[in-house]
């Protein structure tokens, strides 16, 4: 069977129970050859833990629900998002405050890529410090963002 992304993250949203902070950030469900593997990357806005992770694996491994899915050939895989994945949300980026950022967007006056740190995102805006300069954009225009790692 075939799932869509958004029948999947429906599935999957109602066994965070009433873990409000913690939010289901991608979800993909690949074939194998005993079925099926689900890996959801989940995050929390003060952090996750591993004991929060495992709490949701059980969740979704006796609460998934989709049609026409049996369960028992179902592998459950739940991670947090590593510093590689790509951010795109204003709530992401909140949770990465204070961290230098690659940010690819669509703002023809604006250097593409812009490196700077996140000052703050709002539903609306991203304001990252480039040098000494503050620079604005539409969350509309940001594609995605990365962290630089600094060694």
């Amino acid at each position: 069977m075939n799932w869509t992304d958004e029948e999947i993250k429906t599935g999957i949203e109602h066994c965070f129970g009433d873990a409000t902070d913690i939010f289901l950030v991608d979800v993909k469900m690949n074939a194998s050859r005993r079925g099926y593997q689900l890996i959801a990357k989940c995050e929390s806005d003060s952090g996750i833990t591993i004991d929060q992770l495992a709490r949701i694996n059980r969740s979704i491994h006796n609460n998934l629900s989709l049609p026409g899915l049996d369960i028992e050939k179902v592998s459950v895989e739940v991670t947090s998002p590593g510093a590689s994945f790509p951010v795109k949300t204003a709530r992401h980026f909140r949770r990465l405050s204070g961290h230098l950022m690659i940010i690819d967007h669509r703002n023809a006056a604006v250097q593409n890529p812009l490196e700077g740190e996140i000052v703050s995102a709002a539903s609306e805006t991203l304001t990252v410090k480039v040098k000494q300069d503050d620079v604005v954009l539409n969350m509309s225009d940001v594609v995605q963002g990365k962290v630089k790692l600094r060694w």
